[in-house]
């Protein structure tokens, strides 16, 4: 049966693996000069900010369910909201400039955001 709880690991697989598989298409795409791999690099980013998005509205739905303590969850969660608004500012660069200093900026903040977010998740479920 599938519920919220079971929803929330299923979403929040994809945006981490759609960023890297854009970030690894701009490199594509500053080494050749092909706009396909920059137009690749805008569905990747597009798909995984939908994803991240539905990530969090399935996880605010799963801690409501749960018995986790509120402040692991909370720093879990200010991650992930650390982690979509950085998602957010790094889509509208790629569609508008992928290469400016200020987007690679963004792409490095939404990095780093992920792994908070990917490693206090780790925490919540496993420890």
């Amino acid at each position: 049966m599938l519920s919220t709880p079971t929803l929330h690991p299923f979403f929040s697989h994809f945006p981490p693996a759609l960023f890297l598989a854009g970030l690894v298409m701009l490199g594509l795409a500053r080494r050749r000069p092909d706009s396909r791999w920059v137009r690749g690099a805008c569905m990747n980013f597009s798909m995984g900010l939908l994803m991240a998005v539905l990530a969090i509205l399935t996880g605010m739905f799963a801690a409501d369910l749960s018995q986790w303590p509120i402040v692991e969850v909370e720093g879990h969660q200010g991650y992930s909201f650390l982690t979509v608004t950085a998602y957010i500012f790094c889509t509208i660069y790629v569609y508008t400039q992928p290469f400016k200093p200020a987007a690679l900026f963004f792409y490095g903040i939404a990095l780093l955001s992920i792994g908070a977010t990917a490693w206090s998740g780790y925490q919540l479920v496993f420890h």
